[in-house]
């Protein structure tokens, strides 16, 4: 019961920052349409989002978490607070220097990230001084990794869960109040990114203090945790974020795209990452404290409980989901973008790119517990190698699919490259001699994933009855949708019971229960290690 409660935890604070993201997407795409303005600050803000997913969310927190845990449970609260304060001045200093460069090398950064925005054009020059704006929330986003997750470690998770939402309620205030006296609103907008970054650092920094863990700056900087880290940062990076890597990469080919595409494509991700956001940061965050705990105890059964739970909750969370998006990709597409400057035309551009998306999310979602499961052992290296493989699959089908599918193309590989990703994190799993698949969880996944035909072909069928009375109305349109949803979601639920597909769910969660290590209790008495 504690994955789940912690899943539900994390998923339900991430689900409101999705809304709110959906929100916010709404209310720009109205206000800044498709345009240059619009794919200047999309490729801005995305620089600066995917950097903070693949480094900050992604490989940090996959190498500092095991190890702070590790060091907490072994030699306590005090030399856990020591390591964490050794990563924390490292970055600081590191940050500084890394962010200097950027802000100075920044044209050169947007022309190898988005090398179809011609050097001098209205979109590279916006896309340069919004950038520049941007990019400093990069840096505030691993301090609060850090906080994070030594937070997640003690099973503190609702603060760093809902501290997200504050970047996008400063976004939407930033486009209710217009340009401010700055060339445009998406100037406004990335004042507001930057400072979301500082709330959220100080904000868990305050949060940290509360819960009785002291990390600061030190003049201890030399241990071999700490250098082990740092060391996992990079491979780490490639493993842990490699559908944000692939991302990037979608993007820059996108750039070269004629003007809207980029905006077209970042739109369908967005609406893609609703259950990936909720679901996948849900059930990584929740999985991976209690595997290395489990793994660190030699506690093999409650490790593959773990694992398999994971397994079967990545599909029973996502398969809905892709089945829904495949099926009716254009009624969902406008029900959230269609207004303002975002017309029929760009709803077209957008659906075709969603439902390839939603080829790969279950994929997402598998490789998300393979590599949390690697990852709980401390490898990284293997998660590397897997995500290279990845990129070179994404690289290889961009090539051979975006000129003739464009935006649409670009998504499609990345869901593919996602399926060569998860196949690869499963071989390297599978020579773990302790970690295992279980046989009745493949029957189950087999189960499940029939249900999801089932949705879908029944989603696809009402919508096709009912797609001459597609409404109109912004508000009928939504309960068109959750209509179509609704109904999917119970042919899902009917199929997967009477096949069986839930009943092994049940006993892992029973199994789960009994598996579960306690945690060691924390101190508030002062520590000395800080100078």
């Amino acid at each position: 019961m504690q994955l789940i409660r912690t899943i539900a935890t994390v998923g339900s604070y991430t689900f409101l920052y999705r809304i709110s993201s959906i929100i916010r997407d709404t209310i720009q795409a109205a206000v800044l349409g498709a345009g240059p303005v619009a794919d200047a600050f999309v490729i801005a803000f995305k620089l600066a989002n995917v950097l903070r997913k693949l480094f900050a969310e992604g490989s940090f927190n996959a190498a500092f978490l095991p190890r702070f845990n590790a060091v907490l449970n072994k030699d306590g609260q005090a030399a856990a607070e020591r390591i964490a304060s050794q990563v924390f001045t490292w970055l600081v200093f590191i940050l500084a220097i890394l962010l200097a460069l950027c802000l100075f090398f920044f044209p050169e950064i947007i022309h190898g990230y988005a090398p179809g925005f011609t050097p001098g054009s209205e979109r590279f020059i916006y896309a340069v001084e919004l950038g520049r704006i941007c990019i400093p929330y990069l840096a505030t986003s691993f301090i609060v990794a850090l906080f994070s997750a030594a937070l997640n470690t003690i099973n503190r998770f609702a603060v760093p869960a809902g501290a997200q939402l504050i970047l996008n309620i400063l976004l939407v205030i930033a486009m209710l109040l217009g340009a401010c006296g700055l060339p445009t609103i998406a100037h406004t907008m990335a004042v507001a990114t930057l400072l979301s970054g500082i709330a959220q650092m100080v904000l868990l920094w305050g949060t940290v203090r509360f819960n009785c863990l002291k990390i600061g700056f030190t003049r201890d900087l030399k241990s071999k945790e700490t250098k082990e880290i740092f060391r996992k940062i990079v491979p780490g990076a490639v493993g842990a974020g490699i559908w944000q890597l692939n991302l990037m990469i979608g993007v820059m080919v996108a750039s070269s795209l004629p003007s809207g595409a980029v905006s077209c494509f970042y739109y369908a991700d967005h609406v893609n990452q609703f259950p990936l956001s909720i679901l996948g940061i849900g059930l990584s965050t929740a999985l991976l404290p209690p595997l290395s705990r489990s793994l660190q105890k030699n506690d093999l059964k409650g490790a593959n409980v773990q694992l398999n739970l994971g397994v079967i909750f990545a599909l029973v969370l996502t398969l809905p989901a892709a089945a829904l998006f495949l099926a009716a990709p254009s009624p969902i597409t406008s029900t959230f973008y269609e207004h303002g400057e975002f017309g029929h035309a760009e709803v077209c551009a957008t659906a075709p790119a969603l439902a390839a998306f939603a080829a790969g999310l279950p994929a997402y979602m598998l490789a998300k517990v393979f590599s949390t499961a690697l990852f709980a052992q401390g490898n990284t290296r293997h998660p590397c190698f897997a995500g290279l493989l990845s990129v070179g699959a994404c690289t290889t089908a961009i090539s051979l699919l975006a000129s003739s599918f464009q935006q649409a193309g670009i998504a499609l590989s990345i869901s593919i490259a996602a399926w060569v990703n998860v196949l690869a994190l499963y071989a390297f799993l599978h020579r773990y001699k302790g970690l295992s698949v279980f046989s009745g969880t493949w029957r189950a996944c087999g189960i499940l994933t029939f249900s999801g035909f089932l949705m879908g072909g029944s989603v696809y069928w009402v919508h096709l009855m009912g797609e001459a009375f597609y409404p109109a109305s912004a508000w009928w349109r939504i309960v068109y949708v959750l209509t179509l949803g609704g109904i999917g979601c119970f042919v899902f639920w009917i199929s997967g019971r009477c096949l069986g597909g839930f009943s092994l769910m049940h006993a892992l969660v029973a199994g789960e229960e009994k598996a579960t290590s306690p945690l060691p209790p924390l101190s508030c008495a002062p520590t000395s290690h800080h100078k």
